[in-house]
């Protein structure tokens, strides 16, 4: 994974590294050697300090970090004094390569669990450094340790649903969301699928949960966002006029009662959270459209059995006439 940040407020220069987070579960006193490649993309000359920090989970469940200073440890679970590197500047002319080798060593007396910190690359010195990572003139690589002893892996689903709840949905697709909760003490990768069946009871979805393996800290929530039945729903308009309602319904078709099962695994034993949610999709422009249109041709048909049959009377007519005719005639003779 890379992750590219811009370095200079105006965006003359950028940076990207590899791997963008590094994840290990070792034991207390082990070291372990890592190697952060740094690019300079483009530009001109960038010159970078490396420092660590700690982080935790921040306040909008969505997964972005919030970095404090390496002195710091409320949480109980700092990792920033723990990395060691050459404090000295890294010089990249354009379009240069480097790498910053950095050790982590686990202390003997630490408490297991999950330790997060991070390499934070910045413009200015370690010693000038006024506050924490800024977003515009920093980037960072993720650190996080799970230290083996007593784990807890303990996990909830704090809530399960959807993100726009109607009495029905005229259209796909429906947007889902989930708060997961850990509440262990170290961090979690919840994955799994969404199975949806029809009103017939067959299973007509699976979508993946959680592909890109994003984690949840310990004693936060952190929301997953997915969809099913194609992209997020987000795109379409939310109050179309008939027409525009017409074709999404028709490009997004569902139809009927769904039963949405969720089934999450956790952990290193894979521990199950199943949750289930039924919802209804009736795509009513185009039903109505579809009923007007069998409406038309059912008419059509009436007016051609119509015809038809009063075509038949004439003949019939027609034929009776003819018959009297050539009874009188006969008479006649």
């Amino acid at each position: 994974m890379l992750l590219a940040l811009f370095l200079l407020p105006r965006g003359a220069s950028a940076l990207t590294i590899s791997p963008a987070y590094v994840d290990h579960t070792l034991n207390p006193g082990d070291t372990v050697i890592e190697t952060l490649k740094v690019i300079n993309d483009q530009g001109g000359q960038i010159t970078v300090y490396p420092r660590a920090e700690n982080f935790t989970a921040g306040a909008d469940e969505g997964g972005t970090p919030q970095f404090y200073a390496a002195e710091e440890d409320p949480y109980g679970t700092a990792l920033a004094k723990w990395i060691t590197f050459d404090s000295q500047p890294i010089v990249l002319q354009p379009n240069e390569r480097a790498n910053l080798v950095f050790t982590i060593n686990v202390p003997t007396d630490v408490q297991p669990g999950g330790h997060y910190g991070a390499v934070i690359l910045g413009r200015a010195a370690p010693e000038t450094q006024g506050g924490h990572i800024g977003l515009e003139s920093e980037i960072g690589e993720l650190v996080m340790v799970r230290v083996s002893g007593d784990i807890k892996e303990q996990a909830s689903l704090a809530e399960f649903g959807f993100k726009q709840p109607q009495v029905w949905y005229n259209h796909l697709p429906v947007d889902f969301f989930f708060r997961f909760e850990n509440s262990g003490n170290t961090h979690l990768r919840p994955v799994g699928n969404l199975f949806v069946k029809n009103w017939l009871g067959q299973q007509v979805a699976a979508v993946v949960i959680n592909e890109d393996l994003k984690g949840v800290l310990p004693h936060s929530i952190r929301r997953f966002d997915f969809a099913w039945g194609g992209a997020s729903s987000g795109g379409l308009k939310e109050k179309p006029g008939f027409t525009e309602g017409l074709i999404q319904e028709w490009e997004n078709f569902g139809f009927g009662k769904y039963k949405a099962t969720l089934v999450l695994n956790y952990g290193a034993s894979n521990k199950i959270i199943v949750d289930q949610r039924e919802f209804t999709v009736w795509p009513w422009r185009l039903l109505c459209a579809g009923g007007v249109v069998l409406l038309l041709i059912l008419l059509f048909f009436a007016l051609l059995m119509k015809l038809n049959n009063m075509a038949v009377i004439r003949r019939y007519e027609k034929m009776k006439k003819t018959e009297q005719t050539e009874k009188k005639q006969g008479g006649s003779l």
